[in-house]
């Protein structure tokens, strides 16, 4: 695998804030240190960060769309023996070369085996799972990192012999080391009074995060004489209608708003809270990087039980699930953890024993690149091959 040359291509990378582009990195990083020789092809941005980096990043896409195709198609083509794409990403346009880049690829000589990752497909608008079809049909493999994806991406004539395996993904943030001491200065740092239950939300801002009814319970909460607080570790990717009313939200003097973290803040901030809670309207699943943050720092965590969370999700992982868009029932959950400090060890305990690594990603990954060339076993075979490196 050492002698192949793989290209990976996100249209969000750091430093912009994006789950896709973490994604990537972290992948990108966790290839070069099983030896694969890694490159990543992202949107021409500032560099920040690049020349600490173990593998080249290459920020030479102005945009993303049509007109563009032969600087896109050029940089695709420089040798790379698998050119594997990261699917969604904002910064891609919605333009349609993206989505036709796969067949593109195939028509030029020496055509590079292609390899699609798909995040988040069952959650998707109709009209973009329909953009995603010729991608879906034209590449070698697909990676599905939500393991009830594929009967989904069956749906849209995705041929049953497709060569296909469900990797999923680990916390895009790493614990720093923590005790005792530090974990008091970083809550005295934050503002927060020893006394105090602290619950962290961790992720990108959108109205559909549950956001407001997360206020509005901790609130809830405060009003029956309990002394809690809210720490919000997130910002937002876009302009947009809701952004202003959301900023004017954060500003409750109950809300510690730590906008633009980096991953270290974002750890020590973790380390720092009691509890998590993560209301998504769409519900909790197996490729919720934010939630993965949460329990890799060993936080009991309150989640929403929607229309994307699998059956038996409780079994997977060891929190609380409410309904979605259920202050009431949110309030219940932060009050039953603030009152039970053996649930609150026991769900402490379980969340670090499951931890999955990005070394355990990296050697799944490459078993499916693996499984691509000619006389291998079927790549559905391949599915879990190192998750006991987890």
């Amino acid at each position: 695998m050492a002698a192949e040359r793989i290209l990976l291509v996100s249209g969000d990378f750091p430093p912009s804030f994006s789950g896709v582009g973490d994604y990537t990195d972290k992948l990108a990083a966790a290839l070069h240190e099983a030896g694969a020789d890694v490159t990543v092809l992202t949107t021409a941005s500032d560099n920040a960060g690049d020349s600490r980096r173990p593998f080249p990043v290459l920020r030479t896409i102005s945009r993303w769309g049509l007109s563009q195709r032969k600087a896109i198609l050029a940089a695709c083509r420089q040798g790379f023996d698998i050119v594997h794409l990261q699917y969604p990403g904002v910064s891609y346009g919605r333009g349609p070369m993206i989505n036709l880049l796969p067949a593109m690829l195939r028509m030029g000589p020496d055509a590079p085996r292609t390899v699609l990752t798909v995040h988040d497909f069952r959650v998707m608008r109709r009209r973009w799972r329909a953009r995603m079809a010729p991608m879906m049909w034209a590449v070698n493999g697909i990676v599905h990192v939500d393991e009830k994806d594929w009967p989904w991406i069956r749906a849209w004539g995705v041929s049953e012999n497709k060569p296909h395996t469900n990797i999923s993904i680990a916390a895009n943030v790493d614990p720093l080391p923590v005790d005792d001491a530090s974990r008091r200065q970083w809550r005295t740092e934050f503002g927060f009074a020893d006394d105090e239950t602290v619950i962290a939300f961790f992720g990108i801002l959108y109205p559909h995060k549950g956001i407001s009814e997360l206020l509005e319970a901790v609130k809830d909460t405060h009003g029956q004489g309990r002394k809690v607080r809210l720490l919000v570790l997130g910002d937002f990717d876009r302009q947009a209608p809701w952004r202003a009313g959301m900023e004017q939200m954060l500003a409750d003097p109950l809300v510690r708003w730590e906008r633009g973290a980096t991953l270290e803040q974002v750890s020590r901030g973790l380390h720092a809270a009691d509890l998590a809670a993560l209301p998504f309207h769409s519900g909790a699943s197996t490729n919720r990087s934010s939630m993965l943050a949460a329990l890799d720092h060993g936080l009991p965590t309150i989640t929403t039980n929607g229309p994307a969370t699998p059956s038996g999700f409780d079994k997977m992982f060891d929190l609380l699930l409410v309904p979605v868009n259920d202050r009431a029932a949110l309030a219940a959950a932060i009050a039953r953890l603030m009152d039970n400090p053996p649930l609150r060890a026991r769900m402490r305990e379980s969340a670090l024993a499951r931890r999955r690594t990005w070394a355990s990603i990296a050697a799944d990954t490459i078993a499916f690149y693996e499984s691509l060339d000619e006389g291998k076993a079927p790549a559905a075979d391949v599915r879990g091959k190192s998750m006991g490196a987890a």
